[in-house]
């Protein structure tokens, strides 16, 4: 996923819980500026290994729901209410990130009151809030989401920005740069990177780039690279992996004059590292209002 996202821990047994993460989907991406996954459809292994724990891995916030799934009767008699068996391997990774892996992991953590404790859970302070019915949750979650708005994504993660204008012949010249942040405890040695440029707004240059490569849509130039440009990029740092200075005026006449053409183009960026995908998008006019937020024009 290219932004920062909230991971949803909930049952898919009934409808009603499939609805249930759908909703906390849409209430996460409604009170905060995050994105949300929830894994409806995985639960095979296959699947596992490049959605579940790949977004496990890297996601800014974990919020989990445990509904019951059965009573069992123990050796000495006593009868207890399980939850999910996905849920509980799910917060015993999300355990691991935070406990060996040292990195922060914003829980909130929802329990049906007839799901007993057990297992890892015996061994954490999730601080659960107990529900009888779904509604309980939701309403319970609007409030954390709101304290949660300001969260950015832990793990690997593109970002691009525009910064440093300048001019020439009148023209408003900024610099594109693509980032890598490394919020991991391991050093990143090997990459592969592609970028897509908008072909108009490098016009100002006739300089040939050394990683252009051949371009499969007219309307973009591609760049390909990997890690011989940023070199190693140590834990919890940021490196910028490439960048290009652009002219938006300049590009007005492969778009007909039209500057709203301009505006809404796309720059994408795509990272892989040890086999997962890693990307960001934003539109000229996104990068442009990135910049004047962050005071560069």
């Amino acid at each position: 996923m290219g932004k920062p996202f909230i991971f949803v821990s909930c049952g898919q047994f009934t409808e009603a819980e499939k609805d249930l993460g759908k909703e906390i989907v849409n209430l996460v991406k409604t009170v905060t500026s995050l994105d949300a996954f929830f894994a409806e459809e995985v639960q095979d292994l296959n699947g596992l290994d490049s959605s579940l724990l790949g977004a496990l891995r890297e996601c800014a916030a974990f919020i989990t729901v445990m509904h019951p799934r059965g009573k069992i009767v123990r050796p000495d008699g006593s009868e207890h209410v399980r939850a999910s068996v996905w849920i509980e391997q799910e917060i015993a990774i999300a355990t691991y990130i935070q406990r060996v892996e040292k990195r922060r992991l914003p829980v909130m953590a929802f329990i049906h009151k007839s799901v007993g404790r057990e297992g890892i859970r015996d061994l954490l302070h999730l601080n659960p809030i107990s529900f009888t019915d779904e509604s309980e949750v939701l309403a319970a979650l609007r409030g954390g989401l709101v304290e949660w708005k300001g969260l950015a994504a832990t793990g690997l993660r593109v970002q691009l920005r525009s910064v440093n204008p300048t001019y020439q012949q009148g023209h408003a010249i900024l610099r594109l740069e693509i980032t890598l942040v490394n919020d991991t405890n391991q050093s990143i040695t090997k990459l592969n990177a592609i970028v897509r440029i908008p072909v108009g707004i490098l016009k100002h240059w006739t300089a040939a780039y050394p990683t252009e490569a051949k371009s499969d849509d007219p309307r973009h130039r591609c760049f390909r690279f990997d890690e011989k440009q940023s070199g190693s990029i140590p834990p919890h740092d940021t490196r910028c992996l490439i960048s290009f200075e652009y002219c938006t005026q300049c590009a007005l006449p492969s778009a007909g004059g039209i500057a709203a053409l301009i505006a809404e183009a796309t720059v994408d960026a795509r990272v892989w590292i040890d086999g997962q995908e890693y990307s960001a998008q934003k539109t000229i006019i996104e990068l442009s209002r990135d910049a004047e937020a962050a005071g560069h024009m």
